[in-house]
């Protein structure tokens, strides 16, 4: 116990990594041709390489009685078909079992993979300027070499005054009102928000380049007027600072991760989920036929049901919105708190957030494979039911004799 205390008060003190900058976007690594290359298009590149790689080995040496590797392969397929089979039935279950365990293992191991250490941590630096403006960044050393998040990186915030812009912004509106030109103003407002933005980072200089400026003077002040006065007094000493971290061969800049976690960007699970429900529409139309599928949809047989079949295209929809946001929220706040997680307390008070982490990671996996299954079992009901009904209706004549002929089925 002290020294789980000792460890706590160590990485409290020295080893906590800077302030997490927070970029929902998944930032762009380069570009290649028209082709933007995201960081979590590498690593879903990644995660396909390591299912190949996985499966190899998996299955190069087939035994029998499965052992090793292909023991705990078999028995996660096992486990997953049996569900499929359960669920739909063995004729849809064997149709819907490679779609299912498709997205399941997909997104369980990008999942798993978003928790290594050098996720996040590790990647190349774009500097900020009036131009690439951001509104936090750090400070990196420029002859680092390999860019990795160091521990007690200086973390800085960037306060826009946005008072010149927004003046301008009225009279925009007032001469679009008017129908007069506002070219001329557009370039004004241009110049006047690069403007504020360079005044922005060059007040957060000296902070950059470890300079404390006295700013004892503005206390007597309150709301703009001392942020103001402070600003003024840390601009008085921004050259000073941008000689400083030139000699000491320093940038102000933002990391761009080269690893990042897949599904915490939105296109991803987003990309998934289409694909989802492109098989779950196939499934219900090949089941049902085309145009039997399609009355479920458009129904003219009354105004209640042509009200009906509206719903359920809403609801068809909707389904995709939630199986996006679903696992992209999921994913995205895990990953945030475990960057807010290490940067109060690095060591041990993190790990229990990563066990719960390593859950989330499976149970969205598997979540999201079951609705696809689900969904799947109800664009294929109605021809389920009607399978149902040929196979177990009957009729009596009496209390206990049979005969032929259909009667009614209880669903």
């Amino acid at each position: 116990m002290i020294g789980a205390l000792l460890l706590l008060g160590v990485g409290f003190l020295f080893m906590r990594s800077p302030k997490p900058i927070i970029e929902i976007k998944a930032e762009t690594i380069t570009d290649i041709g028209p082709f933007p290359l995201a960081n979590t298009y590498v690593t879903s590149t990644l995660v396909v390489i390591v299912l190949i790689v996985l499966a190899y080995f998996a299955t190069r040496r087939l035994g029998l009685i499965p052992s090793g590797l292909q023991n705990a392969v078999e028995a996660v397929v096992e486990a997953m078909y049996n569900i499929c089979i359960n669920t739909a039935g063995e004729k849809n279950g064997r149709r819907f079992f490679p779609v299912v365990m498709s997205i399941f293992t997909f997104i369980w191991i990008a999942n798993w993979m978003a928790l290594l250490p050098f996720f996040n941590a590790i990647g190349s630096v774009e500097a900020v300027d009036a131009h690439h403006f951001h509104k936090e960044a750090a400070v990196f050393n420029k002859n680092a070499g390999l860019r990795l998040i160091n521990p007690n990186q200086k973390a800085l915030e960037f306060e826009v005054d946005m008072t010149e812009v927004n003046a301008i912004d009225k009279e925009i509106d007032e001469a679009s009102a008017a129908g007069r030109d506002t070219a001329d103003l557009e370039r004004q407002r241009e110049d006047a928000l690069l403007h504020a933005r360079e005044e922005a980072i060059r007040a957060q200089l000296p902070k950059a380049a470890g300079i404390d400026v006295d700013t004892s003077s503005c206390k007597s002040l309150a709301g703009e007027a001392k942020t103001h006065c402070e600003d003024e007094l840390k601009l008085a000493h921004a050259d000073e600072a941008a000689a400083k971290l030139a000699a000491d061969d320093k940038e102000i800049g933002i990391l761009i991760p080269w690893f990042r976690s897949m599904n915490t960007d939105i296109n991803s699970p987003l990309s998934i989920a289409i694909m989802a429900m492109i098989f779950i529409e196939f499934w219900g139309i090949t089941a049902l036929g085309v145009f039997k599928y399609g009355a479920k949809f458009l129904n003219f047989s009354s105004p209640i049901n042509f009200f009906v079949g509206i719903l359920e295209f809403i609801a068809e929809i909707a389904r995709v919105i939630s199986f996006t946001f679903r696992l992209f929220g999921n994913m995205l706040a895990g990953e945030i708190l475990l960057l807010v997680m290490t940067f109060l307390v690095p060591f041990l008070v993190a790990l229990p957030f990563y066990a719960l982490e390593t859950f989330v990671g499976i149970i969205q996996a598997f979540v999201f494979a079951m609705l696809t299954l689900v969904f799947g079992v109800l664009a294929t009901s109605s021809h389920e039911a009607h399978e149902e009904h040929e196979d177990y209706a009957y009729e009596y004549e009496g209390p206990d004799r049979p005969l032929q002929g259909p009667a009614p089925v209880h669903h």
